[in-house]
């Protein structure tokens, strides 16, 4: 997993969001479809790698973080869909930013304790 990627994937959903609020997206986007945690490739990852690493908290952290993060991207898309921008805006700039900090937080810190344990392994 290339955690960098994940990390600008994950980024470029505010713009993403942003354009659909004010109406710059040229695509209807579903609240079902951005609210499954799993149809990214981070989400993949997670899934995928949930047997191995489900003991380690800093993983868990970004499982929960993650999906939390793709539930109130759905809520701000059902927003809009429902023609309520003030309710989107808000959450994005509240909810969501919050949620994309904690998300881009617990990647960086997961990355780190991976990287530290495939060093350790090497060392013994």
């Amino acid at each position: 997993m290339n955690f960098y990627e994940a990390l600008n994937a994950h980024l470029a959903w505010k713009l993403r969001l942003r354009d659909y609020i004010d109406g710059r997206h040229g695509e209807y986007l579903e609240p079902s479809h951005v609210g499954c945690d799993d149809g990214c490739e981070l989400g993949r990852w997670i899934r995928a790698q949930y047997p191995r690493l489900k003991n380690i908290p800093e993983f868990r952290r970004v499982r929960e973080q993650h999906a939390d993060f793709h539930r109130c991207a759905a809520e701000v898309v059902q927003a809009v869909n429902m023609g309520d921008v003030a309710a989107a805006e808000q959450a994005l700039q509240q909810e969501y930013a919050h949620l994309s900090a904690l998300v881009v937080k617990s990647i960086t810190k997961l990355d780190r304790a991976l990287t530290a344990d495939e060093k350790a392994s090497e060392a013994a």
